[in-house]
């Protein structure tokens, strides 16, 4: 429909523009797929996150002077999500680091403490906007399809 007033060229052109957004959509895809089969919490945030999917869009629907504060602060969920996961991917890095130093007085654990802390509070935040009524109605449904 949104091609119904382009000409026969621009037609072409749009429909070969979206066929490489559909391609590169598909690779985008199948990466994800292949780093969630090597980090179970990326699996398992992208399974929540897939599971609040309503529409093909993101819609903030907080306040405006909310929406400008949460895009200042980057604390969108996607944004949220990413800082949890490098933080968890650098931690990880840092202990096989550690760990190849063999020297177990060599050994300092303040740069994974550290990346283990900013992890939590990515977390934290993320799971902070989620409307407390909206997980106790989680609970409720899913404490009721296990008395069934």
């Amino acid at each position: 429909m949104n091609r119904n007033g382009l000409n026969v060229g621009d037609k072409v052109i749009a429909m070969w523009n979206q066929a490489d957004v559909e391609r590169q959509w598909g690779m985008l895809q199948y990466a994800e797929s292949k780093r969630e089969e090597g980090n179970e919490m990326r699996a398992a945030f992208n399974f929540y996150a897939r599971q609040l999917s309503f529409a093909d869009e993101y819609v903030l629907t907080a306040p405006k002077d909310k929406r400008k504060e949460m895009i200042r602060n980057d604390a969108l969920p996607s944004l949220l999500l990413n800082q949890f996961l490098t933080a968890i991917d650098d931690a990880v890095a840092e202990v096989a680091y550690q760990v190849r130093l063999k020297q177990p007085e060599e050994v300092d654990v303040t740069d994974v403490v550290t990346l283990v802390n900013e992890a939590h509070e990515a977390c934290e935040n993320w799971f902070s906007l989620i409307p407390s009524q909206d997980a106790e109605e989680a609970v409720a449904a899913v404490m009721l399809k296990d008395a069934k």
